[in-house]
């Protein structure tokens, strides 16, 4: 018994003769979405072609295909092509969305080219600035774990609040994120702003959009589909202002678009260890170093440059289902941003005990003992904590001269956890031994300079 799925992609077609044209514009060129149900990719093709063959158009380019199973998990639900799907049938295997024409528009000569805006806009804001006359409503996204308290808090005030979680389980609830409608003069606006924005308690979204209609949207993006597990989503806590920022920079600029859909801004309070991208119009941005003081108060909003936006990459928009998914692209940009941000907050630990080096020392400290650590499988945070350490006091060059050292690393049947162990027993031992052997290494690079001086005094001459 033959087994049927069905398939989807994306036809880049061209008409015969004008009486093959199916869309209006005289053109004989259009794209469109399809749904096919075949056994395999290839009874796919076929089905197609001999569809297309009988409606005399012809297939420039087909791509983008997959089940739609494997466009669901990735993409979200599309009603679109659940209709197109509920059409088939064995004496109709091939249904079609809306035929797009492909228009050629001349451009107008322009006297110099413009680079593009960036996908997002970002502005310092105050919170006394959230409330104007024009201002849309203000809402806030209160992360649970970080803000243990906002259960409690939101069920003892009179505000419109709801959790993003569907679960009834109390436990769960006092974690998740809870939206809330914020006023100018109530209890919970006043005490969210008192919040340390170190604590990353959540996040402010601006919007005309009703608390139902916020809760369903926002809650398609509370789960996220990676490439490091296409089984099952992770939690996505998008209302992390952390996370929120490396949002922003990481999604492909529709998809921040689909997630911003209807919201007019998106509101941040900054911390110093977020990663604040270069166009930000700050005029101080907070370094890893500043204090918790020193930020406190100050707001990044952020808003969409282009409406357009969803429609980059896309001939079609596509709208997220329950479970939002990214790429390996995105899924890189964002484990880059998070690499950043764990190594800035490693280097403002590391400020204490090395209150003299420099702090463009301790983040370079910081960054060696990441690359040693990938080289010798030491991965986690006290292993590279470890590492930077000697980096620090040793230089990062310090497994050239500490034989002993560099065979503990080098074990080859070693764990990860042991080699720490045994590197902090290590390092008062290092130190004793980089001080004795600095006279050496001075006197060793001063007759390194006098036998390089004559070399090149000869090539001169």
């Amino acid at each position: 018994m033959s087994s049927y799925d069905y398939w989807t992609g994306r036809c880049h077609l061209r008409a015969g003769s004008p009486a093959a044209r199916r869309w209006q514009a005289a053109t004989d060129e259009a794209m469109v979405t399809v749904v096919v149900r075949a056994e395999s990719e290839d009874d796919m093709r076929t089905r197609l072609q001999q569809t297309l063959d009988g409606e005399g158009l012809t297939l420039e380019r087909l791509d983008a295909v997959q089940t739609l199973l494997q466009r669901f998990r990735r993409e979200g639900m599309s009603k679109t092509l659940i209709d197109l799907a509920e059409a088939l049938s064995p004496r109709t295997p091939v249904a079609f969305g809306e035929m797009l024409p492909l228009l050629s528009i001349p451009t107008a000569p322009q006297e110099a080219s413009r680079p593009p805006p960036p996908p997002v806009r970002y502005d310092e804001i105050a919170w006394a600035d959230l409330f104007t006359p024009t201002s849309p409503p203000l809402w806030a996204v209160i992360d649970g774990v970080n803000c243990r308290e906002a259960m409690q808090r939101l069920a003892a005030a009179e505000v419109q609040s709801a959790c993003l979680y569907a679960t009834t389980d109390a436990a769960t609830r006092a974690i998740a994120p809870w939206l809330v409608r914020l006023e100018p003069d109530s209890e919970i606006r006043h005490w969210l702003a008192g919040l340390p924005q170190a604590q990353h308690w959540g996040l402010l979204l601006q919007s005309h959009a009703t608390l139902k209609q916020l809760r369903s949207h926002l809650r398609k993006f509370t789960m996220l589909w990676t490439p490091a597990n296409d089984q099952a989503p992770v939690y996505f806590r998008f209302y992390d202002p952390r996370v929120a920022l490396d949002m922003a920079q990481a999604l492909a600029p529709w998809k921040l678009a689909a997630l911003m859909a209807p919201l007019d801004t998106l509101i941040v309070g900054l911390s110093p260890l977020m990663n604040v991208p270069d166009a930000a119009n700050l005029s101080d941005p907070p370094h890893f170093a500043a204090t918790p003081q020193e930020v406190q108060g100050r707001l990044l909003r952020l808003a969409l440059n282009d409406p357009e936006t969803e429609r980059h990459g896309e001939a079609t928009p596509i709208t997220p289902g329950r479970s939002f998914a990214i790429d390996p692209t995105e899924f890189t940009r964002f484990g880059a941003l998070q690499t950043t941000r764990a190594q800035r907050k490693l280097a403002r630990e590391l400020m204490e005990p090395y209150a003299t080096t420099p702090l463009a020392d301790l983040l370079a400290a910081v960054e060696a003992a990441g690359r040693l650590g990938q080289t010798y499988r030491l991965v986690s945070k006290q292993q590279i904590k470890t590492l930077a350490k000697c980096c620090l006091e040793l230089g990062d060059d310090f497994l050239q001269h500490h034989p002993d050292a560099r065979e503990i690393l080098e074990h080859p049947h070693m764990a990860g956890w042991r080699k720490r162990d045994l590197l902090e027993a290590w390092l008062p031992r290092g130190r004793i031994r980089h001080a004795l052997l600095a006279p050496y290494r001075d006197q060793e690079s001063e007759m390194q300079n006098d036998n390089f001086r004559p070399i090149v005094s000869e090539e001169r001459s």
